[in-house]
């Protein structure tokens, strides 16, 4: 995030008193984020967006990755990526659990001074809580075993994950497909 100056989070949080859901927070700071700073904030709809889940089955403990791709350019969508290690802080693994039920997912982007720029929510179905609910099935099984095995350890799994992450630079022409949430 200090390369960049920008960030992404997701999160339980309790919005006006309702009930607990995990909402996805992007802080857009840095120059590479001018442009997406400025479409989202002249927004008066929906932008389009994506939501991908994988399990990172490390020897030492599962890494959960749920990556967001916000189509603010088609040629360039925004990114972020949340690592949750599920098995060892229990916010982690809420964040996943309300993922499974929750009927929508809320979004909210800032600026680097953390003002709010646009914010929206998109439904969550069927399908969507039952990804999420394989992902934290697999990430739990997998988490026991190598409990069992004595060799369960977290921060050797992330700095392994987080050695293989790359930063998008300006003027990238990098496109990915996935499908959308709507």
């Amino acid at each position: 995030m200090d390369y960049t100056g920008s960030g992404a989070t997701c999160l339980p949080v309790q919005i006006d008193g309702g009930d607990w859901e995990s909402a996805i927070f992007f802080q857009l700071g840095g120059r590479e984020s001018k442009d997406d700073r400025r479409i989202l904030s002249r927004l008066s709809s929906t932008v389009p967006v994506s939501v991908e889940t994988d399990l990172i089955d490390h020897n030492n403990a599962a890494v959960i990755v749920i990556r967001f791709e916000v189509f603010t350019r088609q040629d360039n969508p925004l990114i972020g990526e949340v690592l949750l290690t599920p098995g060892h802080i229990s916010a982690h693994f809420e964040t996943i659990r309300l993922l499974t039920q929750q009927n929508a997912l809320k979004w909210f982007f800032s600026d680097s001074a953390y003002w709010i720029i646009h914010s929206q929510q998109n439904r969550l179905g069927g399908t969507e809580h039952a990804a999420f609910q394989q992902v934290l099935d697999d990430a739990t099984r997998h988490d026991a075993f190598i409990r069992l095995t004595g060799t369960y350890d977290v921060e050797s799994a992330l700095r392994e994950v987080v050695s293989h992450y790359e930063f998008r630079s300006v003027g990238s022409n990098r496109a990915f497909s996935s499908s959308s949430i709507q």
